[in-house]
């Protein structure tokens, strides 16, 4: 008897309070958009929701709502759907270009502490209009409601895109030391493309790069697999473009001169294989293989170079040097090192090793 009242007692306190939602009884929301509207200073939400229909077909849905706040946006949503909006599902939030340049601040902290969202959610910001390139999704060349948040994953996965989620968003935007990233779509008449890297300065965006960069940043903070890299070759009167596809690349960073003046080393070594070369060159040669791999090794260098010093200008910090020298320098002081870094002598030191050679067209 003892055994059974112990028993009900455990059973009473692992019953969940929590209310039931049936899926056909609610708005289960795939993306949601957020658009700064400069005239009225207001916020625009657009919800991107799959209606099903009979059988296993399911059709893209948008519905849009203005309101004083982002934090407001869920219920002026609500507002306007038949069904309760749920965002249990959500796989991907993007914010409009004056969204992100006026500050995501609010939006930021609403979600982090939203219990509901998963921390892989994708962000990313729209070269314009968050509601358009929503729009753009229900449209007969998309009709994919998860095609924003399956995009993104697959160039990260094949491609030059560095890893990025909600979780490591946050983790960068509540950082002191290091700034967050986050791709950049955008539409081309019915079609969504990835274009880049959006790169903040605390809660707003400051500059942006392009996919040839963002391979590059891509070995700078992970080194990793995949990706893809293009470069210009000529020989006398020859020209031509070699497209270097990275199989494996180790990236190690190294400390030089002292602390009044530390200066920084990014060696890459890169296994690659060569996609695409013009006729002319003979990839059988080896004399021919090392004026290839000279050739890029000094494009990646000459480029990755440049790109630091884009950030240093900017005062930014995605790549998180910060954490690398303070890691290995005892005394460590953040402020004068953020006061050093603009000025900072940082190089990149490529090793490009050809495993394959691919063919040619």
């Amino acid at each position: 008897m003892k055994r059974i009242l112990i028993l009900c007692t455990c059973l009473t306190f692992l019953t969940s309070c929590a209310d039931r939602e049936t899926i056909d009884e609610i708005q289960v929301v795939n993306s949601i958009g957020y658009d700064y509207i400069p005239q009225s200073n207001k916020v625009r939400g657009t919800i991107l929701y799959p209606i099903y229909k009979y059988g296993p077909t399911e059709e893209p849905s948008i519905i849009a709502a203005t309101a004083n706040s982002s934090f407001d946006i869920p219920l002026r949503l609500n507002n306007k759907s038949s069904l309760p909006v749920a965002f249990g599902q959500l796989r991907s939030i993007v914010m409009g270009k004056e969204f992100a340049t006026h500050g995501v601040d609010e939006l930021v902290n609403t979600i982090a502490r939203n219990p509901d969202l998963g921390r892989n959610i994708k962000l990313s910001i729209a070269d314009g209009n968050a509601h358009e390139l929503l729009s753009s999704v229900t449209k007969k060349k998309i009709k994919d409601y998860q095609f924003i948040s399956n995009l993104i994953e697959q160039n990260i996965r094949t491609e030059n895109l560095p890893n990025t989620n909600l979780q490591i968003f946050l983790f960068s935007f509540f950082s002191d030391d290091r700034d967050p990233y986050l791709p950049v779509l955008a539409q081309q008449k019915d079609a969504i493309k990835l274009k880049g890297l959006a790169l903040f300065k605390q809660q707003k965006v400051v500059t942006t790069i392009g996919m040839k960069e963002t391979f590059l940043f891509k070995l700078l903070t992970s080194g990793a697999k995949h990706g893809r890299y293009s470069v210009k070759i000529k020989e006398n009167d020859r020209r031509g473009e070699i497209i270097l596809q990275n199989l494996r690349t180790k990236t190690k960073y190294e400390i030089k001169g002292n602390h009044q003046h530390p200066s920084i080393i990014a060696h890459l070594t890169i296994d690659g294989l060569v996609k695409e070369f013009p006729g002319w060159i003979n990839l059988t040669d080896p004399a021919s293989i090392k004026m290839v791999e000279k050739t890029l090794q000094k494009d990646i260098e000459k480029d990755g170079d440049a790109f630091i010093k884009k950030l240093q200008r900017h005062k930014i910090d995605p790549i998180c040097f910060t954490d690398y020298v303070r890691s290995k320098t005892r005394g460590f002081n953040s402020e004068k090192f953020k006061a050093q870094y603009p000025d900072m002598n940082i190089k990149v030191k490529a090793r490009v090793h050809l495993i394959q050679t691919g063919i040619s067209n």
